[in-house]
Parts: C-alpha cells; structure tokens; sequence
C-alpha cells in the first residue's frame, strides 16, 4: 500500500493542472437504465464517495481512466453490483483496492487498472465485460456511454443512480478543426470523440472511466471535454487500440504481486 499512496501523492502535485478540466466530466442528456442490467460498471469511490467510474474486465481487475487517481483520498474502494449509490443494495460488493497501475506516460494515455485486494464474486449483479475494440470506429456511429455522474451541467452532482446516454462518434480531423477543439487537446489515434450535435447529450464529473459500448462492444472509456454538453466540444474517450489491450492482456496475466 506504500507505493499506492506513494503514486497518488505524485499524481496529486504532478497532475494539479489537470484537474478543472477533468471535473466537468458528467451525463447530460440520458435516463436511468434498468437496476443491474450493466452488472459491470463499477463504483470508484473516495471516503464513500463516488468520483469515477471504471468497467470490470476481470474478477480482480477494473480498467478506468488514470487521471482517477487524482481524486482518490486513502484507503479508497471499488463498488460493484450497485444500481443506486445511497440504497443498501445486498447486490453490492465493496472491495479494497491494492495497486493503481497506470499506462506509461498517463498525461497522454488516460487510461490505468485498478488491481483489487480480493476477487470480486461473479453473478448475475457482477459480471466482466471485455475490451474488444478495433483502431477504427465509423464516423456516425451511435454509442452508448454509462455512468452516475452529474445530469445536469449547471448543477455538478452525481447521480444516484446508474444512468445512460446515446453519443454519436465524430470523426478526428472534425474533432481537430478549428470550430472544435482545435488541437487543444489534439485528438490523436488513441483517442475519439463523441457527442451529439445540439450538445443535449454528453458524457462529461463521476463519468471518467466509465464505458463507451457501441453495438454490443466495448470500445472506449470517458475521459475528458470540455465543461459539459456544449455542442462543440464533445466528449473525448480513450480509445482501446492494440497498444491498450495488449497492456491490460500483459498486465491482467502477470503473476500476483
């Protein structure tokens, strides 16, 4: 537990200048989904409070985004099995967490694994969802992202309950241009865009590290935008290439530590 700590103190001075843009993180725009009918979201959690979300990808393994780590305090948890936040639901599994391992160079790879201290008991409430994404995801295409952040972009608290929106992807050279982002954050292979063109809909606080599943695939978590359903400034979302998935392969089948 050292180290874990020792990383999120440096993560906290190192990553300061990162944290106003990565808090407006938030779901606008969706609904409530069916209590446990996402049994793989998991709850990251600060002191019993939820600040990201994360995806169950083996039964001690939950896969989120690293600038996470910024928002945890000690002794932090993962929550699985959970529809409502608040509601003492026997479905919930509340687990340690062991290590924090993020990908090399996590100003430019928002993305980490979450090693639990005990293996989450798979059922019908906790179940594991796999990345398998491809480099490339058409332009158009219809996504879904899950999450308890924040519905309303004017009033920044999590939600109590699972919720979900549809995101439209949105090419990189569009996402790039100058009446988009600009370059500023430049959005490169790793990553893609996705929103909707009224700005009504958008994964943007409590949503990082959360899924974004298209046609049945897992293919990217919720990263970054900038402040929350603004039309122009969508979501940004690391994309799980073959960099990613050959990391959390190599990591997840690593011998215990």
């Amino acid at each position: 537990m050292a180290n874990f700590f020792a990383f999120s103190l440096f993560c906290l001075i190192a990553g300061a200048y990162m944290i106003p843009e990565y808090l407006t993180m938030e779901i606008v725009g969706g609904k409530e989904v069916p209590p446990h009918s996402r049994p793989f979201m998991a709850s990251i959690q600060s002191e019993g409070n939820h600040v990201c979300g994360g995806v169950l990808i083996h039964p001690e393994w939950v896969l989120t985004a690293a600038h996470c780590s910024f928002l945890l305090g000690q002794s932090p948890t993962v929550v699985l099995g959970a529809h409502s936040l608040s509601k003492n639901e026997p479905s919930k599994q509340r687990l340690a967490i062991k290590k924090l391992v993020p990908f090399s160079r996590p100003r430019s790879n928002d993305i980490m694994l979450i090693k639990l201290h005990t293996a989450a008991k798979l059922n019908k409430y906790v179940q594991l969802l796999h990345p398998r994404s491809k480099n490339y995801i058409r332009d158009g295409t219809k996504c879904q992202v899950t999450g308890w952040g924040a519905t309303n972009a004017d009033v920044l608290n999590n939600s109590d309950t699972l919720q979900e929106v549809t995101v439209t992807v949105i090419s990189r050279k569009h996402c790039n241009s100058q009446s988009y982002y600009n370059h500023r954050p430049t959005i490169t292979k790793d990553m893609i865009c996705a929103g909707d063109a009224k700005g009504q809909k958008d994964s943007c606080q409590g949503d990082s590290g959360g899924p974004l599943v298209c046609k049945g695939v897992f293919h990217a978590i919720v990263s970054r935008g900038d402040k929350c359903g603004i039309a122009k400034k969508p979501g940004i979302y690391t994309l799980l290439t073959k960099k990613y998935q050959d990391w959390i392969k190599s990591n997840v089948a690593s011998p215990p530590a």
